[in-house]
């Protein structure tokens, strides 16, 4: 069966005609659709209707064609008249949505080179608010296609998908549109790559110094230390910029620029147009520039940016800076270096290809560095560290893990950090350490940070730690230590901690232990001394000591003696013990056979000796809660009982006195004479307060 197709002529006619864009696109199309027209409407015999499709087809290709070279689309046309005049006001990227992603789609399909997309979402006709990787592609085309106005002066060789501030200054260029502002919310007088150089005639007629960001450089940082303005009459293209950097010192200071830097960037209008590699720094020994006044000193380097292509409108005044990025770690013997940066020379073109050259040598800037800052810790014993005392280990299995040592680790330079490695050292009067101790543990709030076993030495590294420190904060430390059972080691033998070290750090601004004050050569300092007992006891402070004064002599005058009330604890462990009942004035050494041992002490802390000829007198005497076996209290293993020690004492002079106990020597097991002193640490616990005494 034969199927005629017919189309209106003057609805073919209309629609390709809408499509052109030109009057000889207008004939060219009338004519191919007027023939086209005709080779329809005429009856297709003996044709299939896929046959008749096929040509169908190849029609539609045929105006898809013509679309795209005429820069339009079957859903619609869209040309820059349809966009423009428009402003993009903001970098727009994958992700990003909005009318004016809508409106850069439109602007972009209005050239074939760099259509969103030949159909469907992004298409012409059919542009979306969306940026995605279409919009993306079409916007890397888009900066190919105008490579010296938008790659060039970034330094940039390949294009990117970012619809960024040189990019979109181009694009409103092209609108017709307002000059945009490249520094989002920062007012410049002008922006280089929104102008477009006409065909007049234009120079450069000043440069005129304008304060830099900065004076000095800082260790691993970017600053601006130089700059200056250019005033634009007429219309002018600035491709390339000379700057001369000189060593001012005659010391013993390098005048490498490697040593000081790591590059160097031209900033126009706040925004980074060139940078160089200080491998590109080009030395001048000949050069005498005005900061070149040391006598004998003749090293310089030429900075040139080129290639700029920076265009500028009449009246512009554009501001250039130079910035340096410092390297992280100047020699210390480098810092007092000083710099100069001077006499620019700008190269520039005019509309009529007159190219010229500017310099001002009264432009000159000198900087110096600042070193950069660096952690600092004050690491020290912390006044919460445990007291040494008598510590309960087991005849037959490992201790638990008990706290001997804390220690405090304070940042005081405001630097962040992080602590990997620590050494301490384990002392005991074994000798061996490794026969006493099992492991010894770092703590941080709790968590576990670090262990490690004692070399026979006592040496201990405790590595990985990973443990951050921020500035001006102050970390606790504690190390808990896990003994071994006591039948490797006397009974009674002691130990204590050092701490040496960080022996590995390194803060947020490449520095490590070599360089972090405090850490590498940190003073010594130790724990308490602990004693280590599977059978003892341990002493603890009771409610609160007493004290007072009464007279003897019965006038307002002297008299006065002393009274001394002191409270304990007393716990046995692995075994009962027994206390004489006694009570003995303390001396330096151990007096076997008595009970509990006092002193009294003067305003200085100093133990008076007391109960002889010539000096001062004391009684005591001790009750306690413990029972009575003869003349011993008896403690049961596990048993805690308390003990109160009252000494009445009269001076031979005036003054302030106190009293103390000093400790408690018993016997483990049997009331017999006792052989074992247990000291009251920390002392303080065991004083009472001061008393005056009118003699």
């Amino acid at each position: 069966m034969g199927v005629t197709v017919r189309f209106s002529s003057n609805t073919l006619i209309n629609v390709m005609i809408t499509i052109a864009n030109s009057v000889a696109s207008k004939l060219a199309v009338a004519f191919v659709a007027t023939a086209m027209m005709f080779s329809l409407v005429a009856p297709a015999q003996a044709q299939t209707a896929e046959e008749l499709q096929a040509q169908i087809d190849t029609l539609m290709a045929t105006i898809t064609a013509l679309q795209a070279q005429l820069g339009v689309d079957g859903g619609g046309s869209t040309s820059s008249s349809d966009v423009c005049p428009y402003t993009w006001t903001r970098s727009l990227n994958m992700g990003d949505t909005g009318a004016d992603v809508m409106k850069l789609q439109q602007f972009l399909n209005a050239e074939a080179a760099t259509r969103v997309a030949v159909s469907g979402a992004g298409s012409v006709g059919a542009e979306t608010s969306y940026y995605g990787p279409a919009t993306g592609a079409a916007v890397a085309k888009f900066q190919e296609m105008h490579r010296a106005a938008v790659l060039s002066p970034l330094d940039l060789v390949n294009s990117t998908t970012f619809f960024g501030n040189s990019t979109r200054a181009q694009a409103n260029a092209l609108c017709v549109a307002a000059p945009v502002v490249v520094n989002e919310g920062t007012d410049t007088d002008s922006d280089s790559d929104s102008a477009s150089l006409g065909g007049d005639e234009g120079s450069i007629s000043a440069l005129n110094q304008v304060s830099p960001d900065e004076s000095t450089l800082e260790e691993g940082t970017t600053s601006g230390l130089m700059a200056f303005t250019a005033e634009a009459e007429g219309d002018v293209e600035v491709d390339r910029l000379d700057v001369f950097l000189d060593s001012t010192s005659a010391g013993a200071q390098s005048d490498n620029a490697d040593d000081y830097f790591e590059g160097a960037e031209l900033l126009v209008n706040g925004e980074k147009v060139a940078e160089l590699d200080v491998a590109d720094f080009r030395e001048e020994t000949s050069y005498a520039g005005s900061n070149d006044n040391v006598v004998g000193d003749t090293k310089a380097f030429r900075l040139r940016f080129s290639n700029l292509g920076l265009v500028f409108e009449d009246g512009d005044e554009p501001e250039f800076q130079i910035a340096f990025t410092a390297v992280g770690n100047v020699d210390s013997d480098d810092l007092t270096e000083v710099w100069g940066l001077d006499n620019p020379v700008m190269r520039f073109m005019d509309g009529q290809g007159f190219s010229d050259s500017i310099t001002d040598a009264t432009i000159a800037e000198t900087f110096s560095f600042d070193a950069e800052e660096k952690a600092q810790y004050d690491i020290t014993k912390a006044s919460n560290s445990p007291d040494g005392t008598t510590v309960e280990v087991d005849a037959d299995n490992k201790s638990g893990e008990i706290a001997i040592f804390v220690f405090e680790i304070d940042e005081e330079n405001g630097v962040d950090s992080t602590i990997d490695a620590i050494s301490m050292t384990a002392s005991t009067t074994d000798g061996d350490v490794t026969t006493t101790i099992d492991e010894v543990i770092l703590l941080v709030d709790g968590d576990v940070i670090g262990s490690d076993s004692p070399a026979a030495d006592g040496a201990l590294l405790f590595e990985n730690l990973d443990f951050d420190i921020d500035g001006d904060e102050t970390v606790e430390v504690t190390a808990h230590v896990v003994f071994k059972r006591t039948s490797g080691y006397t009974e009674g033998d002691s130990m204590f901690l050092t701490f040496t070290a960080v022996t590995e750090a390194t803060d947020v601004n490449g520095n490590d232990e070599g360089d972090i004050t405090g850490a590498e050569n940190a003073a010594d300092f130790s724990s308490e001394t602990f004693t280590l007992r599977s059978t003892g006891m341990s002493l603890t402070a009771g409610e609160a000591d007493t004290v007072s004064e009464s007279d003897s002599n019965g006038d307002t005058a002297g008299g006065e003696v002393g009274s001394y009330v002191m409270k304990f604890d007393v716990t046995a462990f692995g075994d009962k013990m027994y206390i004489p009942t006694g009570a003995t004035i303390a001396t330096s050494s151990f007096t076997a056979g008595k009970g509990v041992s006092y002193a009294v002490e003067d305003a200085d802390g100093t133990q008076l000796m007391l109960n002889a000829a010539g000096l001062g007198s004391t009684t005591a005497v001790v009750a306690s809660s413990a029972s009575l076996e003869g003349a011993y209290f008896m403690i049961p293993k596990g048993g805690t009982e308390s003990f109160t020690i009252t000494v009445s004492h009269v001076s031979v002079a005036d003054g302030f006195f106190r009293g103390a106990v000093h400790g408690v020597s018993y016997n483990v097991g049997a009331a017999a004479v006792a052989d074992t002193l247990e000291v009251s640490v920390p002392a303080e616990d065991f004083e009472t307060d001061y008393i005056n005494l009118d003699v």
